[in-house]
């Protein structure tokens, strides 16, 4: 499976993600539960594309300290949101459809939801509480984070260069993001995974977390972003993920 090349059933690379982190296994069990799962399944995230409505939802587990299996689901449940259904089924090999429409979004959005509030009110429930010796407060339902995240794909050697001029140093290629002053807006250039797990989709991942990191300097933020414009007007577009 993470050989196979990643061809989208859309590109969209312009969407307004919600990121919901689930930071418990009760509620990464209870998402698991809501979609079908068997126990024993290992599930560290959904997407909920909603590509009518320019809108997507990705429920992820993400504790205080990532690994990089968990970052990889992020990228993955990204690349949902960016090109649909991009892999064939996991357990039936056939090709599958991510396409929903805004009706089938938003029920589908409500019943995970509703599922991971439930299973936040059972580990809440103490034994007082049961007993009837303290009190009961019904858990207040915790609202995803949203960003309009804007996805550029650039070659490896664009990418590259990019770094270079921005002076990053990492020993593996990372990517940009750049985040605007009001924290709402995302911009990620970076060279998309070809395939369909591994490294690529772990750093799709920890690129699209750092947009959810709230923004510093303006004035550095419109600097690198002035850099980034120069570098890419030398440079040749790179093709989306698309169906051929």
């Amino acid at each position: 499976m993470a050989a196979m090349p990643v061809q989208g059933e859309w590109w969209h690379p312009r969407q307004v993600v919600t990121l919901h982190a689930l930071d418990t296994a009760r509620q990464t069990d209870a998402l698991r539960r809501a979609v079908g799962g068997h126990t024993g399944m290992e599930l560290a995230g959904v997407a909920v594309p909603d590509p009518d409505s320019g809108r997507c939802d990705i429920y992820v587990a993400l504790p205080a300290g990532p690994s990089a299996f968990q970052l990889e689901a992020v990228g993955h449940e990204v690349l949902h949101c960016l090109a649909g259904g991009f892999h064939p089924d996991m357990l039936t090999g056939k090709k599958t459809s991510s396409y929903l429409s805004a009706r089938q979004a938003a029920a589908q959005r409500e019943g995970l939801s509703s599922a991971i509030d439930a299973a936040e009110k059972q580990s809440r429930w103490t034994l007082s509480c049961t007993l009837g010796t303290g009190s009961c407060p019904p858990p207040v339902r915790k609202s995803g984070t949203s960003v309009e995240i804007t996805v550029h794909p650039v070659s490896p050697d664009t990418q590259d260069r990019l770094e270079r001029a921005l002076g990053q140093t990492s020993q593996r290629p990372e990517g940009i993001t750049l985040t605007d002053s009001s924290g709402r807006r995302c911009d990620l250039y970076l060279t998309l995974p070809p395939t369909y797990l591994g490294r690529g989709m772990e750093n799709l991942g920890r690129r699209m977390l750092a947009c959810f990191t709230p923004p510093g300097n303006a004035g550095a933020s419109e600097q690198r972003r002035r850099i980034v414009d120069e570098v890419l007007a030398g440079s040749p577009a790179e093709r989306p993920p698309t169906v051929p």
